[in-house]
């Protein structure tokens, strides 16, 4: 699986800290979802983060093909 949150980030016109800010996500952890450096995610955080930027999870997270 892979994190699309940079790349939605980019198209929304938003910054990792703003979105932290916004949200009360720490940017540590915005920061390990942008490069795809987490094993696991909260469906808390998922929802702060679709909430904040109009999007669904789909937007997010991403299934690789083998």
């Amino acid at each position: 699986m892979k994190i699309m949150l940079d790349q939605l980030l980019d198209q929304k016109g938003v910054s990792q800290n703003q979105l932290a800010k916004d949200t009360g996500i720490s940017t540590s952890t915005l920061r390990n979802l942008n490069h795809n450096r987490t094993s696991r995610i909260s469906f808390s955080i998922l929802e702060k983060i679709c909430n904040y930027l109009g999007c669904d999870v789909g937007d997010i997270l991403c299934i690789e093909k083998a």
